[in-house]
């Protein structure tokens, strides 16, 4: 009997953050890693999630300009999104939500802090 893991598409573009997201959800959940945010439609096209974790600072497009293009898909107008960021700024957080970011987590982060709100979102 094959397992089926919940899939998870980390969208960062630090190979170190990446690196870290896949090695503390990677035993439990199937992970994409994408460091390039200008081609999420086209991994969409491929993948579905059932989380989408999202740095909020990155070069070309930002997660908070991320969020309606993850919401623009039917399958996705509820999947959670969990924004990673080291803004820790009430207005960013305020703003994440705003768009329809589930959860906020602080770079850096310990890994099993990152296990413990994945698992809240969307379980095992």
């Amino acid at each position: 009997m094959t397992e089926c893991k919940r899939v998870i598409l980390a969208v960062d573009d630090s190979p170190v953050i990446l690196k870290s997201i896949s090695s503390a959800l990677s035993d439990a959940y199937k992970v994409f890693v994408l460091p390039k945010p200008m081609e999420l439609e086209r991994v969409l096209q491929k993948i579905i999630p059932d989380l989408f974790l999202v740095d909020f600072h990155m070069p070309e497009r930002n997660g908070l300009q991320l969020i309606p293009v993850i919401r623009s898909y039917e399958r996705h107008r509820e999947t959670p999104v969990l924004f990673l960021s080291s803004a820790e700024s009430f207005e960013s957080i305020c703003s994440a939500v705003e768009l329809g970011a589930c959860d906020f987590l602080i770079k850096p982060f310990e890994p099993d802090g990152l296990r413990e709100r994945v698992k809240a979102l969307i379980g095992n």
